[in-house]
């Protein structure tokens, strides 16, 4: 998982601060990486992940707090954004370089100016989110004891 934000931007800090509420668990590597997601790609392509969750504010043109996962081909529209590489390139090459499934967490922001607290609606969903991951993440700790278990994949987690 790699959270992408600026957390002195307001909203936009939504992913990194989700990725420091998510502690790393046995077979999951957590990333906080700001602004910069780019810094941590070779990492993630070492680690041979056969998923990859990025979590970052987007303008959904919704509710601010609404959440979206969202595939590759569901990004392309959702650019400019505070980072440098658009997201959909950044799960483009993750996907060409690991073969893996990429999914983004987007979450609707509501200021994302420089020195502004998160929004009420955005702490709230990333506080929601946090909680599901964590409690996803645990439940692979204990196969065959939860309901988010893949049967088909059991055998090799």
């Amino acid at each position: 998982m790699m959270g992408i934000g600026n957390p002195c931007r307001g909203d936009d800090g939504a992913g990194s601060i989700l990725a420091r509420k998510i502690g790393d668990a046995h077979g999951v590597h957590v990333i906080d990486a700001q602004d910069v997601p780019e810094n941590y790609l070779r990492q993630v392509v070492d680690w041979h992940p056969d998923n990859v969750v990025l979590i970052d504010s987007v303008n959904l043109k919704s509710t601010p707090g609404s959440v979206a996962f969202l595939e590759r081909d569901q990004t392309a529209s959702y650019w400019p954004s505070t980072h440098r590489l658009p997201i959909n390139l950044l799960m483009k090459y993750l996907a060409r370089e690991t073969c893996a499934r990429i999914v983004l967490v987007a979450i609707q922001s509501c200021q994302t100016a420089f020195s502004q607290a998160m929004s009420e609606a955005v702490s709230s969903s990333v506080n929601a989110i946090a909680c599901i991951l964590n409690e996803v993440i645990a439940a692979r700790q204990k196969p065959g004891q939860s309901r988010f278990t893949d049967p088909s994949r059991e055998a090799s987690t």
